[in-house]
Order: C-alpha cells, then sequence, then structure tokens
C-alpha cells in the first residue's frame, strides 16, 4: 500500500476552522503566533487560525509573539506582503505547570500564567490563573467557547487583549479612555463589552456590536463600599483562610477564592464589614 505523507504545515491548514472566508481579498489582522514552520506560522487571530506565509527575507516571529499582518487571504491561509511584531512571546511556563497551562482556552495558553485552578459549573467552567505581573485572572468558557476574562486589578495582558478584540475594536478611540482595562466580555452573538478604568477613577464601559461598531458607552462613578482588595486579602488571612486568589469586588461585598481552614478550595463573600457573608465549596 502506497502511503502519502503530509507535511505538518499543510497538516495544520486542514486543522483550521473551515468558517474562514473562501474567497481570496486583501486583509489587515492580528494575533499571536501558534506555531512556526521555517517561511510559513500559524497566527491565532479572534477570527480563527490562519497560515502565513512570510514575506520573503523575514525572519519567523517567535511563537506566543504578538504580530500585525497585512496581506491576501484565501480562506484559511494569507500570503503577506508586510509582518509587524507588535508584543515579545511572554516567559515560558514552567514544565510542572504545563498540564494545567494545556487546559486553558487557547487564547490565554503561553502567556505565563501559573497556579492555574479551574471549577465547573454546568456547562461552563471557570478558570482561576495567577498574572506573571501580579494579580489573578478569572476566565469563564462555555464548551471551547471564551466567554469572558477578567483581572482582579491589573490591566489585562496585552496579548490577551489584542488575542480577543478585533482590531476595528482596538482602533475604537474612546477605548483610549480606559487608563486600566481588565475586563472583555464575548457574548455568543458576537457582541463585545470592554470594562474598565479611567485615569480619574470613573468606571467605563464600552460595548460594540457583532461587526465591530460602538453600539453604547457608559462612565460611571466608582461608589463601591466594599472592602479594598488588599483590606478583603487580610481579613481572610486573619480568619484562617489561605492560598488567596482572585479577588472581585461588589458593590457592597467581596468574593474571592481561597482555601478554607479546613482545607477545603471555596469561593468565600465577605461583606463590607469583613464578615463571611457566604462560602461555597468547589466541585471535586
Amino acid at each position: 500500500m502506497k502511503r502519502i505523507l503530509i507535511p505538518t504545515a499543510a497538516a495544520t491548514v486542514l486543522a483550521l476552522s473551515t468558517a474562514l472566508p473562501v474567497a481570496a481579498q486583501d486583509a489587515q489582522l492580528s494575533g499571536a503566533v501558534a506555531e512556526v514552520f521555517g517561511a510559513q506560522v500559524v497566527v491565532a487571530t479572534p477570527e480563527g487560525r490562519l497560515l502565513v506565509t512570510l514575506p520573503e527575507g523575514t525572519e519567523p516571529p517567535a511563537q506566543g509573539a504578538q504580530v500585525e499582518i497585512t496581506g491576501t487571504r484565501d480562506g484559511a491561509t494569507l500570503a503577506a506582503t508586510a509582518l509587524t511584531v507588535t508584543g515579545a512571546a511572554a516567559p515560558a511556563v514552567p514544565a510542572a505547570n504545563a498540564p494545567a497551562e494545556a487546559a486553558l482556552p487557547q487564547a490565554l495558553q503561553g502567556l505565563g500564567l501559573t497556579e492555574v485552578r479551574s471549577r465547573r459549573d454546568d456547562d461552563d467552567t471557570y478558570f482561576y490563573a495567577r498574572l506573571p505581573q501580579g494579580g489573578w485572572l478569572r476566565a469563564e468558557t462555555e464548551g471551547s467557547r471564551l466567554k469572558e476574562v477578567q483581572s482582579d486589578g491589573a490591566d489585562l495582558p496585552a496579548a490577551i487583549v489584542s488575542a480577543l478584540l478585533p482590531q476595528v475594536v482596538q482602533d475604537e478611540p474612546r477605548l483610549a479612555e480606559i487608563a486600566r482595562l481588565n475586563q472583555i466580555e464575548l457574548d455568543d452573538d458576537g457582541e463585545i463589552s470592554v470594562k474598565g478604568h479611567a485615569e480619574d477613577g470613573m468606571r467605563v464601559e464600552i460595548e460594540f456590536d457583532r461587526a465591530g461598531a460602538l453600539s453604547d458607552y457608559e462612565r460611571e462613578r466608582d461608589d463601591r463600599r466594599s472592602l479594598s482588595a488588599a483590606d478583603a486579602r487580610a481579613r481572610l488571612e486573619a480568619l484562617g483562610y489561605t492560598e488567596i486568589g482572585f479577588v472581585e469586588r461588589g458593590g457592597r461585598h467581596v468574593d474571592a477564592v481561597a482555601v478554607n481552614p479546613h482545607g477545603d478550595q471555596v469561593e468565600v463573600r465577605l461583606d463590607d464589614q469583613g464578615r463571611v457573608e457566604r462560602e461555597r465549596l468547589w466541585m471535586r
């Protein structure tokens, strides 16, 4: 029997999404380099994975690098006329964390996230992980679809923002008003919500329709009366909680992921006086 061997790059094309456009067209897009095959790279974009042929003489970017590409797109392939590296690859994830990191949604892999935790809740899965620059991240998925990403204080990493927001959204001038972007929500109908804080402390929420056009904009004073994240962590430690991870402030309460004094992984809520209002055991 004659065996037919398919080159690695070609095999990658066959695995790419069949929902991508089929007619050749000029394209400009951005994303993260997922795989490198010499003069070709696979780039993960908000629309899916593309096999990109680099311009002649271009040095292949490193895996994980953030890139902007201009060229001619034909289905799941793109012949690039220009490629610009806009962000360096994130530090490699330690081998000990690799199995947990591999379970993360694709857009969150290769970012140096550590201490990854996850739990199921009906059809959704929640991931919690420590960010390399400090602070914690929470992501919510439904099946393989990423629904929400949120940090508990710091900016979301630029690599995540670039991977999740289409270029037309990134180019919206109002987005520059958010000095600290810490939440992105992706509806199943293609609508996008971006949340964060302005330089003056005002909370900002901007919504975009499925075409990336601005559909709503709102600024409001941050008048939450809950404990600060630092005070909540200190209070939880005083109550005997350990391994305190993602902390989220509400209007008059704080939710946190932690290990309780019995050694159980829980979500715990403190009221605005620092009293335990609710504790929920994670599903094992």
